[in-house]
């Protein structure tokens, strides 16, 4: 059953508090590279001395364990638990309590035979086991900051008032959650630390408390501790937002707070010292909320953004093709906005490759707020990626290129769905490193086109068999050109080749292995067809059918030569208009 209780809930249960031997030594006294205060000195001098000077709560994380007749199976709670065994020590609690190490003698010698007035915990520097280094260091920092408190007093206090969550889980199950725990638990401390000084500061009284009548004082007593309790819950719910799997996929972040803590930063590293010198450094309530009223406000532009399946395409397009740092930055932390129109150009904008800072220069271009100093790249990087997208050996000089064109197709057509207000893309085509990653496909199987040539006037067929281009122009040098297609619109006339645009769709890259070199016809019956479990080929579910663009090309009734050439001219014709040229 899990529960909130107090310290002296979690003592008065009168059984043994075991160490398991999967647990690493105790470590709290040692500094964080990133924090100033070791998590002792951060115990006392931020949570208890502060809670007791006010009488008031104190909530520290929550304890895991096993519990069984005798004993309590620390598995996420040694290093607090081990904290308040030596404290209470300290403070001479008479209770009786017990600690036990499954695998570290000297440390079960030093805790049982620990007392405060004849114990030498002085610094040794050579001190052979680390578990009695840090047992000193923590004793002699909770000497440093109470020698001048009344200790039973204080005693009293931390026993009823330190409260935690109990979570008892069964013994099976228990190396499992080990495992789990302590593998997000060097991420989620600077977090967890900002949450509980956060949580703390908005909760401190006003300065004329002690001037008010005692009823008036309960009524505020009352009013902090909903604050904190509400706090914390949306905390909560951010941080179960942040973790889930879909959230993660889009913003690409693993954080435990996602892009919510590290972007509210800004520029600043992740820290606890970086987050309350910028934010909570005077100390007070109003700091405290105000910060907190920040993040909410953050949080809230992230959801709407998720929420939303336009602004989901575009995002989740920017942070994997564009500056992901300085758009997160832009669009979701300054102060004003971009409006829908804006996030789009900046969309359309990174396609073209342009960095963030030439994408800025171009809008403000637009809008006549340039200065005349800045150098707009827009038409130089238009006209360098339209040179390579116009090329018939695009396959085989600049792929990128081509997966990118065809990855902003496809995410287009999503934009389109659902009467306008679009359809969630699939971002896992483009994030994949294994065999289910991106691949070209060409429509018409390239192993299957017909190349000649003309050499010492004898004549050489390569490759395949299938003639699908017609007559073939012959070179001024003697040779026939490479296998191409002229198809005219207008007065536009285009040349494809099969690897040119015209010829190519994205795929994963297992749904382009099962073609292998099938004719159109066999790819395209292979595509659509419905899974029915009994003919081999048939058991396949193409995970493709979803990249409505990819759909579109397969859905031709023919393809051959004009086709690939028309769809050349039409797709480099789109992608003029798209950036209005």
């Amino acid at each position: 059953m899990n529960a909130t209780i107090t310290l002296r809930e979690y003592l008065e249960k009168g059984k043994i508090f075991v160490i398991p031997n999967y647990q690493r030594g105790y470590v709290w006294g040692k500094k964080s590279k990133k924090n100033a205060l070791d998590a002792v000195s951060y115990m006392l001098v931020k949570s208890l001395i502060p809670g007791f000077e006010n009488n008031v709560p104190v909530f520290i994380q929550g304890i895991t364990v096993t519990e069984k007749d005798k004993e309590i199976i620390l598995i996420d709670g040694q290093q607090r638990t081990t904290f308040f065994y030596l404290l209470l020590k300290y403070l001479g609690y008479s209770g009786k309590v017990e600690m036990k190490y499954d695998i570290r003698d000297e440390s079960n010698k030093f805790l049982s035979e620990l007392d405060i007035n004849e114990t030498d915990f002085s610094e040794n520097t050579e001190e052979e086991f680390q578990d009695r280094y840090f047992f000193k260091k923590t004793l002699r920092t909770i000497n440093e900051n109470l020698e001048q408190i009344e200790k039973e007093a204080f005693c009293n206090y931390i026993l009823d008032y330190v409260r935690f969550l109990y979570i008892d889980i069964p013994d099976d199950k228990a190396t499992k959650v080990f495992s789990m725990m302590n593998g997000s638990k060097a991420e989620m401390k600077s977090e967890e630390l900002i949450k509980a000084e956060l949580l703390r500061l908005a909760s401190l009284n006003d300065s004329d408390f002690d001037k008010k009548e005692e009823k008036e004082k309960n009524a505020i007593e009352w009013d902090n501790n909903m604050l904190r309790s509400r706090y914390a819950r949306e905390w909560d719910k951010w941080l179960q937002w942040w973790n889930r799997e879909d959230v993660k996929k889009l913003f690409k972040c693993s954080n435990v707070m996602g892009y919510l803590v590290s972007s509210y930063l800004q520029t600043k590293e992740l820290s606890f010292d970086n987050f309350k010198n910028l934010f909570l450094l005077e100390q007070n309530p109003i700091d405290a909320k105000k910060t907190f009223d920040g993040l909410r406000r953050l949080q809230k532009r992230f959801e709407d953004a998720f929420n939303n399946r336009k602004i989901y395409n575009w995002v989740g397009a920017i942070l994997r093709i564009g500056s992901a740092n300085e758009f997160i930055q832009w669009y979701f932390v300054d102060d004003n906005k971009p409006s829908d129109e804006d996030l789009e150009n900046y969309y359309k904008w990174s396609f073209l490759g342009l960095t963030h800072k030439e994408i800025e220069t171009h809008r403000l271009a637009l809008n006549g707020d340039n200065d005349p100093n800045d150098n707009d790249k827009f038409d130089v990087k238009f006209d360098e990626l339209y040179k390579i997208l116009e090329s018939n050996s695009l396959y085989n000089e600049n792929s990128e290129a081509a997966f990118r064109l065809l990855l902003r197709l496809n995410i287009d057509e999503d934009n389109k769905q659902e009467e306008g207000f679009g359809r969630n893309f699939d971002f896992s085509i483009w994030d994949r490193k294994d065999y289910r990653g991106r691949s070209l496909e060409h429509i018409y199987p390239k192993s299957k086109v017909l190349h000649k040539e003309l050499k010492d006037g004898n004549r050489i067929i390569k490759n395949g068999k299938e003639d699908i281009f017609g007559s073939l122009p012959k070179k001024s040098d003697g040779y026939i050109a490479r296998a191409s297609c002229r198809y005219f619109e207008n007065s536009d006339r285009i040349e494809a080749s099969e690897h040119s645009i015209g010829n190519l769709v994205l795929l994963y890259k297992d749904d382009n292995s099962s073609f292998n070199d099938s004719s159109f016809e066999e790819k395209k019956s292979m595509f659509f067809m419905v899974p029915d479990g009994k003919d081999k080929k048939k058991k396949m579910m193409f995970k493709s059918r979803h990249l409505l663009h990819t759909i579109y090309k397969f859905a031709q009734s023919e393809w051959k030569g004009e086709q690939i050439a028309r769809n050349k001219y039409q797709t480099l014709k789109e992608f003029r208009e798209y950036y209005g040229k």
